[in-house]
């Protein structure tokens, strides 16, 4: 399950990098198209504002030409609409996943350094500034330590022994449709514009090569031929491979 805090996130991403392609959002038994380019989003706003009203299930971006048709709504300003007309209760669930992460905004004493968990109850006003500050990225978050550190020490465990399966935190069984859903929710998760902010270094390069990991387990769960294995543990990743691997991720249906 995601949230509209992350669709939020992934919209902004995708227009500060004026990608061109649609972001499918799958809600419960429907999905939603959001069509992007150039930094604008090219899909109507009523479409695009109804993605808003509830947690998506999921969300996946496809590098596509877009057509011209017309529709020409500035990108940030309709996101930040967006994100004023999610109502608080739906708010309040999105931020509940993220409740021990630290906010880091310097700017402000009382943001900077408080846990997600102290504005949850409080004033809910205070609460959207922080969601529009995140998706903006002049606020970054910074995960617990601890609790991902022991999430990246079980992938890298599991990668050691080959277990392409427990990489994804999938049971032996899994069909490839939850295999392509284990790896799209990982690879968020460890995607390296998600830490390029983090003052943590090590986290940060920790979290760079799960991700690379994380791909490799995709690849040896979903083609046929086998794939001549590879030190995975140790140097940094080379960023021609992290591109292409995003470059792939884009790809999936």
């Amino acid at each position: 399950m995601a949230t509209v805090l992350e669709l939020a996130r992934e919209v902004r991403h995708r227009l500060n990098t004026k990608d061109s392609g649609s972001l499918y959002v799958e809600f419960a038994g429907s999905t939603s198209e959001i069509q992007m380019s150039d930094g604008v989003v090219r899909s109507g706003r009523t479409a695009f504002l109804a993605c808003f009203t509830r947690n998506p299930s999921d969300f996946r971006f496809k590098s596509t030409a877009v057509p011209d048709t017309g529709a020409h709504e500035s990108g940030i300003s309709l996101l930040n609409e967006a994100i004023e007309a999610i109502d608080d209760p739906l708010l309040v669930r999105a931020w509940e996943t993220h409740m021990n992460w630290r906010i880091v905004y310097p700017r402000d004493s009382s943001i900077h350094n408080t846990f997600v968990r102290d504005h949850l109850r409080t004033d809910p006003k205070q609460l959207r500034r922080i969601t529009r500050l995140v998706v903006s990225g002049s606020a970054t978050l910074e995960a617990p330590n601890t609790l991902i550190a022991d999430e990246i020490r079980e992938i890298e465990m599991a990668a050691e022994t080959q277990s392409w399966h427990e990489v994804l935190g999938l049971h032996e069984s899994a069909e490839t449709t939850e295999i392509k859903r284990a790896y799209r929710k990982r690879a968020r998760r460890f995607h390296p514009d998600r830490w390029v902010s983090s003052p943590d270094t090590r986290l940060r390069d920790r979290a760079e090569k799960t991700f690379k990991i994380i791909g490799r387990a995709y690849v040896e769960l979903t083609q046929s031929r086998p794939v001549e294995p590879q030190r995975l543990i140790g140097a940094k990743p080379r960023l021609s491979f992290l591109r292409k691997l995003v470059g792939f991720m884009q790809t999936l249906p």
